[in-house]
C-alpha cells in the first residue's frame, strides 16, 4: 500500500481512538449531554419500578395521594423547592470552578467520566452504606472487585488465597495514608472462621508489624501461652536473615525486624504447630496488645526507642497528620532529603537508615512517593525495593515500603496491553525511569491509590492496595450492630478507618473501570494524550523566554519575562547549547502539527524526554530590570503569586468567565528542598554573589505554579499555543507590576520629624517599593527660623506629627549621600508640613525652601526581602536615640508585612543610665511585655470616612502603645543581639510612650502597583 494510504489509515485510526476517548465524558461544551439525559432518566425511572414492585399488591393503599398533592401546603413546599434549587443551579454554575474546560490546569480534577457519574447518582438514590453487607449487598460486593481490580493493575498477585492482595475504596487519599500508618500501630483482628484449612482468616486480635511479636512473647511468658515455653517441638519461626530460631530466643532486634509476612504467618504457625484455636488466642493476646497497654508500656517493658517512618521531604500534608491522629507523632516522620527534580536522595535515606540502626531505633517503614501532588515527581521505588531486600538480607533490619500512588497509580494501566499489538496512537508513552518505578509498584508492601485523582471518578474515591491481604486485619474495627454472625466474611466496612461510607463511590469506580479497561487502550489512551498535552504544555513553559518578534506594542521588553520549569531540558543536564534545544523545540515540537511531529523519530524521542515524571509541571517566573535580573526572592513571589490570583477562583466575587486558563500555586521550602531549590532559584537567576565573589542562592522560600493537565482535549498545536500565550499576556502584566514596584526612579521622600531641641527625622519606608525599601533615622539640623516655627507649631498642638518632604524628586540613595557631603547638603530643598500632605486638596506647608544642615545617619536598613527575618520577633524591638534629654525610639522593621511606629520624647527609667554617645549612635529596646509574634498582624481599626483604609489601634489589649503606660524594657546594643536572645541587656527598666507617636499600617505595606491601577481605574 503507498505511504500516502498508510498515513490515511492512521490518520483514520487516531480519530477513532479519539473519538473512543470522546464517549467516556460529558464533554467541555456538553456535546454528550443526550446521553446522560437518557442514562440518568433510565435509572430514575428503574428505581420508581423497584419502588412499585416492592409495594404490597394487596395493600392499594398511597401514601402520597393526589388529594395531598392538590393542597396550598404540599404545593408551596413543592415550589419552595423548586425555587431553591434553581437558585442553586444558578449558583454552582456562576461560581463552580470549570474543571472540564479544557483551559483548566490546576488542580488534579477533570470532567468525570460518564461512567462515573451515572454509577454515582444510580447507586446514590439506593442509598448503601458499605460499612456492611447488611446494608449493601450488592456494592459491598462491588468494591470488593474494585479492589481487585486495582490491585492487579498495580501489578500485585499472589497464587496462595491465604495471602492474596486485597484492596478497598476508602474516601480519599489522606484516610489511605492513615489506615497505611495504623497498621503499624494498631492490633489485628480477623473474623472468626470454621474450619482450619482457611487459618489465615483464624488471626483473632493480635499484634501490629513491629509490636505483635512482643506481646505473643508476653503472653508466652506471663499469660495463657506460657505452655509454649515448654512444649516441643519449640516454637520456631523464621528470623530476617539469620534463618530459623526459636521465638522465645529472639533478640529485641530480631524481634522488632522479622519481616511482615513471618509476622502476618504467626498465628497461622501456632494454629498450625499447635492447633491453638483462634478464639484462644485471641484471649490469650488482649491482655498484652497495645490496645490494652498502650504502646509506650510495651515500650518501656522492652526499652524499645520511639519508631521512625522514612518519607521525602516534599511529603503530601497528610503524613505528619496521620501521624499525629494514630499517636506516632509528627516529629517521628523523617524528611530524607531530594535531588534537582524534587525525588527522594537515595543516598540521603541510607544514611538516616543507618543512624536510625546505630541508634537501635525501630523503622516503620518507608515511604515512596509516585507522583507527587505539587510536581508529579517518582521517587526512586525500584531503588528503595532494592535497598529494602539488602537491608534484610545484610544487616538483618526489616521495613515496609509504602507507595503513596494517590495521583500516579492509574498511570500502571500504561504497562498493561492487550492481546494484540496497539496501533499507533498520538499519546505519549511513559519516560523509561517512571515506567521503571511504575513497574516496582508490585514490590511495595501497600499502596495508595485514589481513583478521583487520576481515575477521573466523583469524590470522595480513594483507595488503599495490599500486597499481602493479610494486612488488612490490622484495620480492623467492629461493633455488635455492624457484624452480625456470617456478615464478617464479606464485609468491606470493618477494615478501615472509616465507619459508614458511600457504596456510590465504589459503583462510579467499577462502572468506569469496565467502560473504559484498565488497560492501555482504556486508561492508557486517555493519561497517554493527558501526557502528551503536559508535555506540550511544558515546552512551552521551557521556550516562553524571551517574547518572539511581532508587530504588536508591549509595555514590557521582549525579555523582561523569565519562565523556568522545575524540571531541566536535557542541555541543562549535560551541559549543553540551551538556547540552540529551546529553538528546536519551538520549531520542531511547537512550531508542527501532532502528525507531523510523530512521524519525525528525533523530535518525538525529544518530546518523551520532556517534563515530568507524571503529568505535572511545576514551574516559576521572574523578570529583568533593564538588563538586571530580579535577584530578590519577595518579588519573584510577588509576581508568581499575583499570576495565580489571575488564574484561578477563590472567591464567589472572582469571575470564572473572565480567566483565560486556571493554574494552581504552592511554595519550595528551602528547608525541604534544599538543593533542588538552590538550583532552581539559579536557573530563575535568584542569586547573589558575595564579597569573596561566590554566586549563591538568593535566600527565602519559593512561590511557584503548577499545571496539572488532565484533559485529553487541548490536544491541537493551535490551541495550545493560545493558552500559552494568555499566560504570556498575564504573566507580562504581572512583570509590568514588578517594575513599578523595584525600579528606582526619583521621587518625593517623607519624613516624621522627632524631637524639640535636637531633631531627628525618620523615613517613612515602603516595603514594596524599591524608591522607600529602606529604614533610615537621620540626625539633622533646621535653619534657625525654620526650628522656631517648627517648636511653635508644636507647642499649640503636642500630640500632632510633622514631616518633612524633598521638593524635588531624588532617588533617596543619591540625596542621601548629597546630604552628608557638606559641599551638597544645600542644595537639597525640603518642605515642612502637619501630618502627611495629601494629594487632593492640599494644604500650605508650614515652610518651604529650607536645607538642612550637620545630617549624620543614626538607622540605615535595607527592608528589601533578601534583608528581613523569616520571623517576627517574640518582643516588639525599637531603634532607642536622641540624648539624655530628648529620646525617641522607631519599631524596627525586619519583618513583614508591619507597622511603621515612631515616637519621640519618650520616657525612660533604667537601671543603666544610657550615655549621649549610645543615645547619638542609637542602641535597641526591646519591649519585654509586648510579644509582636504573637500579636501579628498587628490590631488595626477601620477608618470609618473610608473602609479601605486601617487605623493601627495602639491602645489593644496587648500592644498598650499609649501614653500614661509603663512597658518593661531592656536595652541591647545592637538588634542582633536583641534578636539571639544569648546576650545580657546591659540596661533594663520601664519605658512610656509620649503624646507624639506616627502609627501607621497601610503606606508601609501598601502595592504601589496595585494603587496605580487603582488611579487608572
Amino acid at each position: 500500500m503507498p505511504a500516502d494510504g498508510i498515513h490515511a489509515d492512521i490518520i483514520d485510526e487516531n480519530q477513532a481512538k479519539h473519538a473512543l476517548v470522546s464517549s467516556w465524558f460529558l464533554g467541555p461544551r456538553a456535546e454528550n449531554l443526550n446521553v446522560l439525559l437518557s442514562l440518568l432518566y433510565q435509572a430514575l425511572e428503574r428505581q420508581k419500578q423497584t419502588r412499585v414492585e416492592l409495594a404490597d399488591d394487596k395493600d392499594k393503599y398511597f401514601f402520597i395521594t393526589e388529594e395531598m398533592k392538590s393542597l396550598d401546603i404540599y404545593k408551596q413546599s413543592i415550589q419552595t423547592l423548586t425555587n431553591n434549587s434553581t437558585d442553586l443551579s444558578e449558583k454552582l454554575s456562576k461560581h463552580s470552578v470549570p474543571f472540564w474546560s479544557p483551559r483548566y490546569n490546576a488542580h488534579m480534577n477533570m470532567d468525570t467520566t460518564l461512567a462515573s457519574i451515572i454509577g454515582y447518582v444510580s447507586t446514590m438514590i439506593y442509598n448503601p452504606n458499605n460499612v456492611a453487607t447488611e446494608a449493601s449487598p450488592y456494592t459491598t460486593e462491588v468494591e470488593r472487585q474494585v479492589g481487585q481490580e486495582l490491585c492487579q493493575m498495580l501489578g500485585y498477585s499472589d497464587p496462595d488465597p491465604n495471602s492474596a492482595p486485597w484492596g478497598h475504596i476508602t474516601c480519599d487519599g489522606s484516610v489511605a495514608n492513615l489506615e497505611a500508618i495504623w497498621t503499624s500501630t494498631n492490633p489485628l483482628y480477623s473474623p472468626s472462621c470454621k474450619g482450619r484449612d482457611l487459618i489465615t482468616h483464624a488471626l483473632s486480635i493480635a499484634r501490629n508489624l513491629k509490636f505483635y511479636p512482643f506481646s505473643l512473647k508476653l503472653a508466652i511468658e506471663n499469660g495463657p501461652l506460657k505452655f509454649l515455653s515448654t512444649v516441643e517441638p519449640p516454637f520456631i519461626v523464621e528470623t530476617c536473615n539469620a534463618g530459623p530460631k526459636e521465638f522465645l530466643k529472639l533478640t529485641k532486634e530480631e524481634l522488632l525486624n522479622l519481616t511482615p509476612s513471618t509476622v502476618l504467618s504467626l498465628p497461622t504457625l501456632l494454629s498450625a504447630k499447635y492447633s491453638i484455636s483462634p478464639g484462644f488466642l485471641q484471649d490469650a493476646l488482649r491482655p498484652f496488645l497495645i490496645q490494652t497497654t498502650g504502646k509506650g508500656k510495651l515500650e518501656r517493658k522492652f526499652d524499645i526507642n520511639d519508631g521512625k517512618y522514612m518519607i521525602c521531604a516534599t511529603k503530601h500534608y497528610s503524613w505528619p497528620k496521620g501521624g499525629a491522629i494514630s499517636g506516632i507523632g509528627s516529629e517521628n516522620f523523617v524528611d530524607i532529603d531530594v535531588d534537582n527534580e524534587a525525588r527522594m536522595d537515595v543516598d540521603d535515606l541510607r544514611t538516616k537508615l543507618d543512624k536510625c540502626i546505630e541508634k537501635e531505633t525501630p523503622i516503620f517503614g518507608v515511604v515512596a512517593i509516585t507522583g507527587s501532588t505539587e510536581h508529579g515527581a517518582c521517587d526512586p521505588l525500584a531503588e528503595i525495593i532494592k535497598i529494602r531486600d539488602e537491608y534484610q538480607k545484610e544487616k538483618g533490619v526489616s521495613f515496609a515500603v509504602h507507595a503513596d500512588a494517590a495521583w500516579g497509580g492509574y498511570f500502571a494501566s500504561l504497562l498493561w496491553e492487550r492481546k494484540r499489538d496497539l496501533p499507533y496512537v498520538p499519546a505519549m508513552p511513559l519516560n523509561p525511569y517512571t515506567k521503571m518505578q511504575l513497574q516496582a509498584l508490585k514490590h511495595a508492601d501497600s499502596i495508595t491509590i485514589d481513583p478521583h485523582k487520576s481515575g477521573y471518578i466523583n469524590y470522595p474515591a480513594g483507595g488503599l492496595c495490599y500486597r499481602d491481604g493479610r494486612m488488612r486485619y490490622l484495620l480492623t474495627w467492629t461493633s455488635p450492630y455492624i457484624v452480625h454472625g456470617g456478615d464478617d466474611q464479606g464485609s468491606m466496612g470493618v477494615y478501615g478507618v472509616e465507619g459508614s461510607k458511600p457504596g456510590a463511590s465504589a459503583v462510579a469506580t467499577w462502572l468506569t473501570h469496565q467502560s473504559l479497561s484498565l488497560d492501555q487502550k482504556g486508561y492508557g489512551r486517555l493519561l497517554g494524550e493527558a501526557i502528551f498535552s503536559c508535555t506540550k504544555l511544558y515546552c512551552h513553559w521551557a521556550t516562553m523566554t524571551p517574547r518572539p518578534k511581532d508587530e504588536l506594542e508591549h509595555k514590557v521588553p521582549a525579555d523582561a519575562l523569565i519562565v523556568a520549569p522545575l524540571i531541566r531540558l536535557p542541555s541543562e543536564i549535560t551541559g549543553g547549547d540551551v538556547e540552540a534545544e529551546k529553538d528546536y523545540i519551538r520549531k520542531e515540537i511547537l512550531g508542527r502539527d501532532n502528525k507531523t511531529l510523530f512521524e519525525d523519530k528525533k523530535a518525538w524521542k525529544l518530546l518523551c524526554e520532556l517534563g515530568g515524571d507524571l503529568m505535572m509541571n511545576a514551574f516559576a517566573t521572574n523578570f529583568k530590570i533593564g538588563d538586571e535580573v530580579n535577584q530578590d526572592v519577595g518579588e519573584a513571589n510577588y509576581l508568581n503569586q499575583w499570576i495565580f490570583t489571575q488564574l484561578s477562583v477563590s472567591s464567589e466575587n472572582d469571575v470564572v468567565k473572565e480567566r483565560p486558563l486556571f493554574l494552581t500555586t504552592s511554595e519550595f521550602g528551602e528547608e525541604a528542598y534544599g538543593r533542588c531549590l538552590e538550583t532552581f532559584k539559579l536557573r530563575l537567576g535568584l542569586k547573589t554573589t558575595d564579597e569573596e565573589g561566590n554566586v549563591k542562592p538568593s535566600r527565602g522560600d519559593l512561590r511557584f505554579l503548577i499545571n496539572v493537565t488532565m484533559s485529553p482535549w487541548p490536544t491541537s498545536p493551535d490551541f495550545m499555543s493560545a493558552m500559552a500565550e494568555d499566560f504570556r499576556k498575564v504573566a507580562e502584566c504581572g512583570v509590568e507590576r514588578c517594575l513599578i514596584r523595584n525600579t528606582r526612579t526619583p521621587d518625593f521622600h517623607g519624613f516624621v520629624v522627632q524631637g524639640l531641641e535636637k531633631t531627628y527625622f525618620t523615613h517613612i519606608a515602603i516595603f514594596n517599593m524599591a524608591n522607600h525599601r529602606k529604614q533610615l533615622i537621620l540626625a539633622a539640623e533646621f535653619p534657625a527660623n525654620v526650628h522656631a516655627r517648627y517648636k511653635e507649631e508644636r507647642g499649640k498642638d503636642p500630640g500632632q506629627f510633622y514631616t518633612i518632604t524633598n521638593m524635588e524628586k531624588e532617588k533617596l540613595e543619591d540625596m542621601l549621600a548629597g546630604l552628608l557631603n557638606p559641599d551638597t547638603v544645600s542644595k537639597f530643598r525640603f518642605r515642612l508640613d502637619k501630618g502627611i500632605p495629601v494629594a487632593e486638596n492640599p494644604l500650605p506647608p508650614v515652610e518651604e525652601g529650607f536645607a538642612l544642615s550637620n545630617v549624620r545617619v543614626v538607622v540605615d536598613e535595607s527592608i528589601a526581602f533578601a534583608a528581613l527575618d523569616d520571623d517576627y520577633p517574640a518582643k516588639m524591638p525599637f531603634y532607642l536615640y536622641g540624648s539624655k534629654s530628648e529620646v525617641h525610639v522607631d519599631h524596627v522593621l525586619k519583618t513583614a508585612p508591619n507597622a511603621q511606629i515612631a515616637a519621640d520624647l519618650v520616657q525612660t527609667d533604667l537601671t543603666a543610665h544610657l550615655t549621649d554617645e549610645q543615645l547619638k549612635n542609637g542602641v535597641v529596646v526591646v519591649l519585654d511585655d509586648v510579644f509582636e509574634a504573637s500579636l501579628q498582624p498587628l490590631p488595626t481599626t477601620v477608618q470609618e470616612s473610608d473602609k479601605k483604609k486601617h487605623i493601627l489601634n495602639l491602645n489593644a489589649p496587648g500592644f498598650s502603645l499609649v501614653k500614661g503606660v509603663d512597658h518593661k524594657a531592656s536595652v541591647y546594643k545592637t538588634y542582633e543581639e536583641a534578636r539571639g536572645g544569648e546576650d545580657e541587656p546591659f540596661a533594663t527598666g520601664t519605658i512610656s510612650i509620649g503624646d507624639t507617636v506616627y502609627a501607621d499600617w497601610d503606606h508601609v505595606n501598601m502595592d504601589p502597583a496595585a494603587k496605580n491601577e487603582d488611579n487608572q481605574h
